[in-house]
């Protein structure tokens, strides 16, 4: 038999007003946030280059007066790149604490985005020996620094949630056996995620079309094929899929029943179809109704599944760099091997390139970049390659698709 909700109607009214109060508040936070990125954005674009000073003291031992010059330089350049640091982190967030917690691994050197040093003045007091120094950077590749090493954890989360794709929801969910069609589960997961500001692709919508059905099915299988298209067909770049079951526990007390629940959750992405986070928990109830147990079993489950699902991805938020797959069609293996050389010369926001395979002209490459993969794929298509292009043949948060076309040569 099929559970039905006889709430459902009611329950969906207030999940819609609850979505419209809270998109309101995410746009309100987000636009704080992207002002906020922004103003960054300015400071750096501003200037090629920001000066920061630092002093440094050494003793002077046995008269080596060189020896002390040599450590009083090298404490002044540690405390000139400490305060250039220093001024990229947000008092009192979470960046502090990273940056406190990394200070001394972040301080070794070499100092790739320091572009010059220049020693201001030196003087001796008695046996110290100081030196002031003033370095310039870079405040671009300081800025990549920091992320690469998820110093910026606050203001990379927040940017990366700004970017981030619509979400999507589809679990099946048994009780006693029975499906039912109009799962608790998805309901605790949609109030999670629309109260910690991410997009959410509106379920009733969804749940009218017969590739849900086909979707859920394909869930009960434990394929998730199905589910991902469906995805992709409304437009969201992330799925979270799973199971909540929940029976009657076999103990009894009195006129209360116990119920117990599982919850088991996956965070994938659509387009690449990469687990990206998974998380499961388990939950109880007693109550002397079957309906009431196992939906309160079943919620106090997915409140704690959703609760560590997302901790674990806005954990990968934290580093700017992400891994894109591309493919790139219409290519020799000579000149792949070219383009991998111009890409990783001529591109600072990749930062590593792995190639996944070869075959028929088409090659798929796994890229780490640090930058929005829309950023990326326009500032490929606008590259002058010299003899050939690349055009985009498709496109999606985690997925890019490349066709090489040589250019036409004018005849002489």
């Amino acid at each position: 038999m099929v559970i039905d909700d006889q709430a459902s109607g009611v329950s969906s009214d207030l999940l819609s007003a609850m979505k419209r109060t809270y998109k309101m508040r995410k746009i309100i936070i987000y636009g704080f946030c992207i002002i906020s990125l922004l103003l960054w954005d300015l400071r750096i674009a501003s200037s090629e280059s920001i000066t920061f000073t630092g002093k440094g003291t050494a003793l002077v031992i046995a008269g080596d007066e060189f020896g002390a010059e040599e450590l009083a330089q090298k404490a002044a350049l540690k405390k000139a790149v400490s305060n250039a640091m220093e001024s990229f982190i947000q008092k009192g967030t979470k960046d502090e604490i990273n940056f406190n917690l990394k200070r001394t691994k972040l301080l070794k050197e070499p100092y790739p985005f320091v572009k010059s040093k220049k020693t201001l003045s030196k003087s001796r007091d008695g046996k110290l020996l100081n030196i002031r120094m003033a370095i310039e950077i870079d405040p671009k590749k300081l800025s990549r620094f920091l992320e690469k090493e998820g110093v910026l954890a606050h203001q990379t989360i927040q940017r990366r949630k700004a970017d981030f794709p619509s979400v999507m929801v589809i679990l099946v969910e048994e009780i006693s056996g029975s499906v039912n069609t109009f799962p608790y589960s998805s309901r605790v997961i949609v109030d999670a995620l629309v109260k910690r500001n991410y997009d959410v692709v509106d379920e009733t919508a969804i749940r009218k079309s017969i590739k849900h059905d086909r979707a859920v099915q394909g869930v009960l299988r434990g394929d998730a094929k199905a589910a991902l298209a469906v995805a992709l067909q409304y437009g969201a770049g992330m799925l979270i899929t799973g199971k909540a079951v929940s029976q009657k526990a076999s103990l009894k007390s009195g006129a209360m029943q116990p119920y117990m629940a599982n919850v088991a959750l996956q965070a994938i992405q659509a387009d690449s179809g990469r687990v990206i986070a998974s998380a499961a928990a388990e939950g109880s109830y007693p109550h002397i109704s079957s309906v009431t147990g196992s939906k309160r079993a079943i919620e106090d489950a997915s409140r704690k599944a959703v609760d560590q699902l997302l901790k674990d991805i806005e954990k990968g938020l934290e580093y700017s760099e992400e891994t894109i797959l591309t493919s790139i069609s219409g290519i020799s293996y000579a000149q792949l091997a070219i383009l991998k050389k111009i890409l990783v010369r001529d591109f600072e926001t990749i930062s590593s390139i792995k190639q996944k395979s070869f075959a028929g002209s088409v090659a798929k490459l796994n890229l780490k970049i640090n930058t929005s993969s829309e950023a990326f794929s326009e500032s490929v298509v606008l590259k002058d390659f010299g003899t050939f292009r690349l055009d985009v043949v498709s496109f999606s948060p985690r997925k890019i698709d490349f066709v090489l076309k040589m250019k036409k040569t004018r005849r002489q």
